[in-house]
């Protein structure tokens, strides 16, 4: 359980590191496609600000997951600790309900421009 932890950690920081010393980093396929903002675009400029603890910077690079990230990450660790009868809860309930609520984000984030489109 802990090794798969720090394993997501350490590519996290490896990624880090790649975009702090030579500015590249992965581009959204979804925008670069469409031109639109998927749900997650600005994780990325979301998690640096809040590394450097620029809370305002990384609100407004995702507000959806600047709110949500927190209890998403919370829920994850708790179904290892808790096991099953949690698992359950949030495969049927919780989950679904968070990706649901993660794409009318999406949608309404573009909304002038899916108005404009029609």
């Amino acid at each position: 359980m802990i090794k798969k932890y720090f394993i997501v950690c350490f590519i996290g920081i490896l990624y880090y590191l790649l975009i702090m010393f030579t500015d590249i980093s992965l581009s959204c396929p979804f925008r670069y496609l469409t031109g639109y903002l998927c749900p997650g675009c600005g994780v990325t400029t979301m998690l640096l600000a809040l590394l450097n603890g620029d809370f305002a910077a990384a609100r407004q690079a995702n507000v959806f997951l600047f709110y949500t990230l927190p209890f998403l990450l919370a829920s994850i660790i708790l179904r290892d600790v808790y096991g099953k009868a949690l698992a359950r809860i949030l495969d049927r309930y919780v989950y679904p309900l968070y990706v649901i609520a993660l794409l009318v984000f999406g949608i309404a984030r573009n909304g002038s421009c899916v108005a404009n489109a029609f």
